[in-house]
């Protein structure tokens, strides 16, 4: 009795537990690969548009500046290598612990042949190339303000009329002095000849007669005297005196 109590006894307490493997493999993979690219076109307004009218007379006028511009990016990685082989390992675990029970050897969660690679296998890099143009046209507007740009305007309007004024006087001057020059030409019978080319100079001048102003003339008739007395008086033997007779400008006699 004693002897089945002793072996009960030991099978209780030195019983060797049955071993259970568990294998949780948690290998999440999280990729995330980005780009941004921002391209900023830089607008500078430049000077006023200024017309200058002389006598130190500028005014700033409106000014619109249209800019097209092109832009172009072109993005790639170094290396180039679209695949790349991933290795793959031997991660068999058939041996390595014995069951005290059965004497059967099992897994005992390290690999047979830790750092065996059976093959590789391609794997995408995720790799490309990027490229991108941008086409547009920026324009600016830009205005003179404040009361000066009116008060200039009014000083140009009054610069360009000095300016038609002295031109003007210019021109009197030549149109008088190439009359002159082609009336005494004129008057000496002398000129250019039709086929020159200078010939149209003296065409439109015309020469005009003075104007006779109105006169007359006193006629002074002589004394009636007999025959007698102009014989007696010798006036006979000298010459006739002149006689003065009233002419108009019209060709009539005056009384």
């Amino acid at each position: 009795m004693k002897a089945a109590a002793a072996a009960l006894f030991t099978v209780f307490f030195y019983s060797t537990p049955a071993l259970s493997q568990i294998s949780a493999t948690a290998s999440p993979v999280s990729n995330s690969s980005g780009s941004v690219i921002n391209s900023a076109v830089q607008v500078n307004p430049g000077q006023y548009m200024r017309h200058s009218f002389g006598g130190a007379i500028q005014c700033d006028s409106p000014t619109l500046n249209i800019s097209p511009f092109i832009s172009g990016v072109h993005t790639y990685g170094d290396p180039n290598n679209e695949y790349y082989q991933e290795p793959v390992y031997n991660n068999s675990d058939n041996y390595g612990l014995i069951d005290p029970a059965t004497g059967v050897e099992g897994p005992n969660g390290i690999p047979d042949s830790p750092g065996e690679i059976l093959y590789y296998k391609p794997q995408r890099t995720g790799y490309r190339q990027n490229y991108s143009q941008n086409l547009g046209i920026t324009a600016t507007l830009s205005i003179p303000l404040g009361e000066s740009i009116n008060l200039c305007k009014e000083a140009a309007s009054k610069q360009v009329a000095l300016y038609e004024q002295a031109l003007a006087d210019k021109r009197l001057n030549y149109e008088m002095g190439r009359l002159k020059a082609c009336s005494e030409a004129i008057k000496n019978n002398y000129g250019f000849s039709k086929k020159s080319p200078f010939y149209a100079i003296c065409a439109d001048v015309v020469i005009r007669p003075a104007p006779v102003q109105g006169h007359t003339h006193e006629i002074i008739y002589p004394k009636p005297v007999s025959d007698r007395e102009w014989l007696d008086s010798g006036d006979a033997e000298r010459p006739a005196a002149p006689v003065r007779i009233p002419v108009s400008p019209y060709g009539q006699a005056s009384d």
